[in-house]
């Protein structure tokens, strides 16, 4: 028969999410006997801390971390195929060369799209100054929290 802490004592918890005031998800702490029984655990917010508790949320904690590698990993293997891509934009201009308007972050998702099979998010695009007239210009792309992509453009008239 396993011992029941003094009412009152404090209990070991592992943390399943934040909790305000108490830790973060992964930590273990101390916490009052009832805020355990009442509140942490029911809510699923913790777990008793026992072995096989802690032993999961270090196994968790160690797939996570892999997954994190390998998505930066693909973001940066992504980000040099978008740096060594050309995209050519082809847009109306008016007689002195200026465009009607301003190059979208939309056309060159779609330029991406068409002329290299990359499919890329348009609300990821940005651009450092709007390119509004013919010729070269560039885009940056968010492909990660960690990792920008500086793609070169190529305006045209058709």
């Amino acid at each position: 028969m396993v011992a029941e802490p003094a009412l009152g004592a404090p209990v070991k918890v592992v943390l399943l999410e934040d909790v305000k005031g108490t830790g973060k998800a992964g930590e273990t702490r101390e916490v009052a006997d009832g805020f355990a029984r009442n509140f942490l655990i029911p809510k699923k917010l913790a777990l008793a801390a026992t072995s096989g508790a802690i032993e999961r949320m270090e196994r968790g904690r160690a797939t996570e971390q892999r997954r994190q590698e390998r998505e930066l990993r693909e973001a940066k293997a992504l980000a040099r195929r978008l740096e060594e891509a050309q995209v050519t934009i082809t847009l109306r201009a008016g007689k002195d060369g200026k465009l009607f308007g301003a190059v979208t972050n939309a056309d060159v998702a779609s330029a991406l799209k068409q002329q290299h099979g990359i499919v890329v998010d348009r609300r990821k695009i940005e651009f450092a100054e709007p390119v509004r007239a013919l010729g070269p210009g560039a885009a940056s792309i968010k492909v990660h929290q960690q990792v920008t992509a500086r793609i070169p453009l190529m305006v045209t008239t058709g």
